[in-house]
């Protein structure tokens, strides 16, 4: 048995190229134990490309292919290639013609599902007729006899299949162990020679929080006694300090494009990337550093994010878009100045907090301790309380409950409510209950209201039912005691002037003090004048009657300041009669500018206070 001998070379050259013969490109270097690929010469593996269809077109092969070599030469980027690679690699032992006879040895492959699917089976041939193919095969035959005829087998060859592959639309992802050994089958059976090389999917994009607590915990809130709230959540709107790093982008890594066994190309899916300066709201700004690109806060305040545009936003306001429900933030109890609720307040939900600007509707509690307390829609079911502020419906309040004690409601329209307020300012109501310090209705139908000063500018009734108001006028009972008190004090006063009156006429009237007094006056009067002798009874005279007139100019001040007491107390009581009686005047004013039906309007108020 001999040898098949080594195929004949069809690398030729270009000045005398004969049919059948290649002629390498300038980047092939062809040496003593083989094909080499120049590096430096290779622009891109299209160049290769094109040098191996025209080869296997001229119905040619490779022989002793590097088939690893031979996949990177066509399908790996060039620039992708690391610098310490060798200027030349290993392709091939030679280039030879790949006959007729041989390449009909091999069958069709079948494609499908990203694979190349081959039966191999023995291959036996006549010797006769086939000699120049047996005479090719890469082992020795061996013979058989049937029918009187001798057959030889013939074997399949690695380097042949490549090409007759390739020709075949196979061009890629040839797996040689499993080609050889399919090769050494003794029965028919179908076996996977290629397979596709599927893409590595590339890593979106991302942020990643860099501070604790930014995260918003929905958690129900702890208590104390290891209780929890289950109406609340832990923390729903944390704060930041200035400076903070609140999230980190981490780029998008490509992905690792895939190839059929065609050699077209699975590209892998482009990862999704964004713009971090478009995620930078109010309050926050963009910083790119040695160790990342980050999102800062450039203010002290609340954190918010918008879960529809991913946009992060400090303000001194906390902002909120989402509503207030069981499912997205429970009840709240918040800490800040103000805050905005631009989604529905659900009802049996409670917000605690000071001023507050609701863009929709209110189905639930809103408990301010300050502030003002702004509704921007509806408040329907539910309620509003203000400890010290204003209460502003721009909608319609309908069987709500309002209460501000130290503020002002103001109201559009309002049905079935219960309003306390120091007061009520509102266009229309309907079957409302209202008491304040001060009301004041343009439409009232069906209401009840109790002020201390009330002003209606139309009433009418609505199903039968009218209007009663009932005007608050002070504790009269108090007042009058107070009155009756302020006037026995003047009686005394008045009986005690009396009384010190009395003595003074009583020592006026004496005789000597009567005479000295009239004296006197002529003396300081100059119509008389005394002689020395006289001079002196007239001192001894005063002697006598000084303690008299000492006593008489001691009540005589006396009689001053009660008789200034007394004018003093009788301005109190003025005073106090006038404003007992202010109230009942004001009702009567206010009453008789109204208009109402006949009928609608019952008015009520405490009698006036008796002088």
């Amino acid at each position: 048995m001999t040898l098949p001998e080594e195929p004949k070379s069809a690398i030729g050259n270009l000045a005398d190229l004969e049919d059948g013969q290649i002629a390498l490109s300038r980047y092939i270097v062809k040496r003593a134990d083989g094909l080499y690929v120049n590096l430096s010469r290779l622009d891109s593996p299209a160049d290769f490309a094109d040098f191996v269809e025209r080869t296997f077109a001229l119905g040619l092969y490779f022989r002793a292919l590097d088939y690893a070599q031979f996949q990177s030469l066509l399908y790996d980027d060039p620039a992708s290639r690391e610098q310490a690679a060798p200027a030349e690699v290993f392709l091939a032992l030679d280039i030879a013609t790949f006959r007729p006879q041989r390449q009909s040895l091999y069958k069709e492959l079948r494609i499908q599902r990203g694979e190349a699917i081959y039966l191999f089976e023995p291959i036996y041939l006549d010797a006769a007729s086939d000699e120049q193919a047996v005479e090719d095969s890469a082992s020795s035959p061996r013979q058989q006899f049937a029918g009187g005829l001798l057959e030889t087998r013939a074997w399949l060859d690695v380097d042949e299949f490549i090409a007759s592959a390739w020709t075949r639309g196979v061009r890629f992802g040839i797996d040689i162990a499993a080609l050889r050994e399919g090769i050494q089958l003794d029965k028919p059976e179908r076996r996977v020679v290629a397979r596709s090389r599927p893409f590595v999917a590339g890593k979106n994009a991302e942020v990643t929080e860099q501070a604790p607590g930014l995260h918003r915990n929905n958690a129900p809130r702890r208590l104390l006694g290891d209780r929890v709230d289950l109406r609340q959540f832990e923390t729903r709107y944390p704060q930041v300090a200035v400076g903070l790093r609140l999230v980190k982008k981490s780029p998008r890594t490509l992905g690792v494009d895939g190839r059929d066994v065609t050699g077209e190309a699975l590209p892998a899916p482009l990862p999704k990337d964004f713009d971090l300066a478009r995620m930078a709201g109010a309050g926050t700004l963009l910083s790119r550093e040695a160790d990342g690109e980050f999102l800062l806060a450039s203010v002290c305040g609340f954190l918010t994010i918008d879960t529809r545009s991913h946009q992060f936003s400090v303000t001194d306001k906390i902002v909120s878009h989402e509503g207030v429900s069981a499912r997205t933030t429970g009840d709240l109890m918040l800490t800040g100045e103000e805050y905005e609720q631009h989604g529905e307040i659900q009802e049996k939900r409670v917000v605690t907090c000071r001023s507050i600007t609701a863009f929709a509707d209110v189905f639930g509690s809103i408990v301010s301790t300050g502030g003002t307390v702004r509704l921007k829609q509806n408040l329907v079911g539910g309620s509003a309380s203000n400890d010290d502020g204003d209460i502003i419906v721009e909608g319609v309040a309908s069987g709500a409950t309002l209460i501000a004690p130290h503020g002002c409601v103001t109201l559009k329209r309002a049905d079935n409510c219960t309003i306390i307020a120091r007061q009520v300012v509102i266009e229309r109501a309907t079957l409302c209950d209202i008491v304040a310090d001060a009301l004041s209705l343009e439409l009232a139908e069906a209401c009840a209201a109790a002020a201390k000063s009330i002003q209606v500018q139309s009433a009418r009734v609505r199903k039968e039912i009218g209007n009663v108001f009932l005007l608050l006028l002070p504790d009269a009972s108090t007042e009058e005691a107070a009155i009756v008190a302020l006037h026995e004090k003047r009686a005394a006063l008045d009986k005690e002037i009396a009384a010190h009156r009395a003595k003074l006429d009583v020592l006026r009237g004496d005789k000597d003090v009567t005479s000295y007094l009239r004296l006197a006056s002529k003396l300081r009067r100059g119509e008389v004048t005394l002689t020395p002798e006289q001079e002196a009874g007239w001192r001894r005279f005063s002697a006598v009657v000084a303690p008299v007139l000492k006593t008489c100019s001691l009540l005589a001040e006396a009689i001053n300041e009660l008789v200034v007491q007394s004018t003093g107390m009788g301005l109190k009581i003025d005073e106090a009669l006038a404003a007992a009686e202010q109230p009942a005047a004001n009702w009567r004013a206010r009453l008789s500018a109204s208009k109402a039906r006949r009928g609608s309007v019952r008015c009520r108020s405490s009698s006036p206070i008796r002088r």
